[in-house]
């Protein structure tokens, strides 16, 4: 290449750069995809354009533009750990896996790598494998902020409580203005009068150069510090300015949108008349639904301590392949109407997802505690008839407090962060619900919380008996499961069975007053 040319994509791959670090995803695309027919020879070209269609969610696009890069790089360690990065967010997790392998024998000691096979292994709830991967890359390197964040989040995941205490004491000494890390101690954290790290978070809280996001951030958890004080008022302060400043962060979101799904929902199945109830057998699918907040984590915890099944946690699975489709009036008649090609049709949709279930773990029983899975309970049931569903039910203005009193990770529930979203997804939630009773009786098994902490040893054996399990013993002493807890009940559900948060809404409402709306 001539030198000008040389100096040319220079000049243009740092204002891509900038594009990319902006946001400007389309930008990025257009503005690399003209330097690839200059130069076909670059890695970071294919890199750019993969990474971009992978935020916007254009994941077989990626795909299509990471194997082009492989077939011109195919040692290319880079390309190998964006590819397997895509897979995992596609829940194809043998093929991440199978690239994230390949990008290791190359260099077995590359952290990128290394940090992007232990996120897979996270999303697949094998917390000690995930570990293990974070453990070599920090041995290897621990001056990489994102690893240290990450390892401290996976050893409170599986109830190391100390030694998550000591990687953030790490990261508040290397990384002082490290907020993930203050939000994670705050959740293992039970703050007591003049607490130290409270004093600490109200500091960094005035520094004006806080972005929304740390901001955010510091709010609930500073909000969970008054909260273990005692001290609602204080409290319900940060809890406002937490959700405030979260909800401005969702620059496009329209709750209008979730009104039309949960009414497409609807539309779909208004006329559709639903097999017989299969005769009782051991299921392959277990899925607990609900809100949020309902007691899921703690009914995953007590069915997953029994031998034969396997706690996979908050799966993305169907929610991922199912929003996307459920406007797609081509895969809406085929799954429902196409005489000719339907069964057909149906069988391979369950296959395809079934195998992603069961990368998870090929031998147990899939337990699946998405809540939000409640709204494809009608998919559930003609794609996996063996499945058994269980509904977390529990008074709902203590699930409105404890969900407005929590943020979620990524840009999941944007409705939860505004009040009166708030109180209108939950009467899109009852109304759904009351359909699928309605059209599925005696179909979904509904799990009072109140009942289950106030009987633990009546409700427990009935729901194992519901999944068709044999009993055991381990279902009453869960506190002992070691399955990895991702969700903001990371501390609460490896406690004995407790009663103090029943009623909670009543110590708020007179800060709250949405409350009184449910």
């Amino acid at each position: 290449m001539k030198k000008i040319d040389i100096n040319y994509i220079k000049s243009e791959l740092q204002k891509i750069n900038n594009y990319f670090l902006r946001g400007d995803y389309l930008k990025v695309i257009e503005k690399t995809k003209i330097l690839l027919k200059k130069d076909p020879h670059q890695v970071p070209f294919y890199n750019y354009i993969g990474l971009s269609y992978k935020q916007l969610k254009k994941y077989d696009l990626a795909i299509e533009i990471f194997k082009k890069g492989l077939n011109k790089f195919p040692k290319s360690i880079t390309i190998l750990s964006n590819l397997g990065a895509v897979y995992r967010n596609k829940d194809e997790f043998l093929e991440a896996e199978k690239y994230f392998n390949i990008a290791l024998s190359i260099n077995p000691n590359d952290t990128n790598v290394l940090i992007n096979f232990a996120n897979l292994k996270r999303d697949q709830n094998k917390i000690n494998e995930s570990i293990e991967f974070y453990e070599r890359a920090h041995k290897i390197n621990n001056n990489i902020e994102v690893l240290l964040v990450n390892l401290a989040g996976a050893y409170q995941i599986i109830g190391e409580f100390e030694k998550s205490k000591k990687i953030i004491k790490e990261i508040q000494e290397k990384y002082p203005k490290n907020i993930i890390a203050d939000k994670i101690y705050s959740v293992i954290h039970k703050y007591k009068d003049n607490d130290e790290h409270q004093s600490l978070m109200l500091t960094k809280v005035k520094d004006v150069t806080l972005n929304q996001q740390d901001k955010s951030k510091l709010y609930f958890a500073l909000a969970k510090s008054y909260s273990d004080q005692n001290n609602i008022e204080e409290s319900v302060k940060y809890i406002n300015l937490g959700n405030k400043e979260t909800f401005n962060s969702f620059k496009d979101y329209n709750f209008k949108n979730e009104i039309k799904r949960f009414d497409k929902n609807k539309q779909i199945f208004e006329n559709y008349t639903f097999s017989e109830n299969p005769k009782s057998e051991i299921p392959n699918l277990i899925f607990i639904v609900g809100l949020p907040r309902s007691g899921t984590t703690l009914t995953h915890q007590i069915i997953s301590s029994h031998s034969k099944v396997f706690g996979a946690g908050e799966l993305s699975i169907l929610n991922n392949f199912l929003s996307d489709r459920l406007f797609d009036e081509k895969f809406i008649d085929l799954f429902f109407n196409n005489e000719s090609t339907k069964f057909e049709f149906i069988n391979k949709t369950s296959d395809y997802l079934f195998n992603l279930f069961r990368e998870n773990d090929k031998e147990k029983i899939i337990l699946d505690k998405s809540p939000l899975n409640f709204e494809w309970i009608g998919f559930i049931k003609i794609m996996f008839p063996n499945a058994k569903i269980i509904h977390c039910k529990r008074n709902l203005q203590d699930v409105a407090l404890s969900i407005y009193k929590n943020t979620f990770d990524g840009s999941s529930l944007p409705w939860s962060y505004e009040q009166n979203n708030l109180v209108e997804f939950i009467k899109l939630y009852k109304d759904l619900m009351s359909f699928w009773n309605k059209k599925l009786p005696n179909y979904i098994y509904e799990c009072e919380y109140e009942n289950l902490v106030n009987n633990p040893d009546n409700e427990i054996p009935k729901l194992i008996e519901f999944c068709n399990l044999s009993w055991e013993e381990n279902c009453l002493n869960f506190t002992k499961n070691k399955t990895a807890i991702k969700t903001v009940s990371i501390a609460q559900a490896r406690q004995p069975i407790y009663k103090s948060s029943v009623d909670l809404f009543k110590d708020y409402k007179k800060y709250l007053n949405f409350l009184d709306k449910i």
